[in-house]
């Protein structure tokens, strides 16, 4: 028969093993970062987010126009941006190394600083204290996408955002959806992936069809000196039962064309 100090010893020495090893199977990181998270509030019906630092490491980003660079520079010190809104006011979270608070802003802890209307900063605020996020459905969306992405967005689907101009065709999106996604790899060139899930198969070909004429009347007004036409012509769209997908895959002067002409 083993000793009782020598069993207890192996069992002991079993338990520690075990310990080690479900600390070291433990998952990979959150995609996004959860103090971040937690000051997304209650409400929140478009998530996106903005990884600065992979960002600034582009060759696009040093082709922007120098008044959007002036613009970016006031977050010099931060290092990733969530934007949030609950289809009135806009609230940007910004993660850093901040000396002080960028203009406008309020540190809500050394590396966090918040902006936005006065209820939208007293909502992120509440929800920071909280510990954990007011919009677990977008951030469960979101994290799908964001992954090795610089710039991503979710939006909850059947809702009316405030927009105007050609931006008011998101609107006609959302009402087909159930949510919609969109994600941006920049490197060389640029990769942009869109999804609009869908709540039933006559939605999803309704959401088809209004892309596709979207896309046409973006063709047919492209003709200028803005020689976009190449690059719409390149995207793709398919449906895939509930889900609507369109994808462009451009290389960087088309990349930096589209850009120049989206931040004008």
């Amino acid at each position: 028969m083993v000793p009782y100090a020598r069993l207890a010893a192996l069992l002991t020495a079993l338990i520690a093993l075990a310990i080690a090893t479900s600390c070291r199977s433990a998952g990979p990181p959150p995609v996004i970062d959860p103090a971040l998270a937690s000051c997304v509030p209650i409400g929140t019906v478009v998530l996106a987010g903005i990884d600065l630092d992979r960002l600034r490491s582009t060759s696009l980003y040093r082709s922007l126009p120098p008044a959007t660079l002036a613009n970016i520079e006031t977050l010099r010190d931060a290092s990733y941006l969530l934007l949030a809104s609950n289809g009135k006011d806009l609230l940007f979270i910004a993660r850093g190394a901040f000396r002080e608070a960028p203009p406008g802003a309020t540190l809500i802890a050394p590396n966090l600083a918040i902006s936005g209307s006065a209820d939208s900063v007293r909502a992120a605020t509440t929800q920071h204290k909280t510990g954990i996020t007011g919009a677990p459905q977008l951030l469960d969306r979101a994290a799908g996408i964001a992954g090795g992405r610089q710039i991503w967005l979710v939006a909850q689907g059947g809702i009316t955002l405030p927009l105007t101009g050609n931006a008011a065709n998101l609107n006609r999106i959302l009402h087909f959806t159930e949510y919609i996604t969109l994600a941006a790899q920049i490197d060389s060139g640029l990769q942009l992936d869109a999804a609009g899930v869908c709540r039933t198969t006559d939605a999803g070909r309704q959401l088809e069809e209004s892309l596709r004429a979207i896309l046409t009347f973006a063709v047919a007004g492209s003709g200028g000196p803005s020689g976009l036409t190449a690059i719409w012509n390149a995207v793709e769209i398919r449906r895939d039962d509930l889900t609507v997908h369109a994808t462009l895959s451009t290389n960087s002067e088309s990349a930096e064309k589209l850009l120049r002409e989206l931040t004008r």
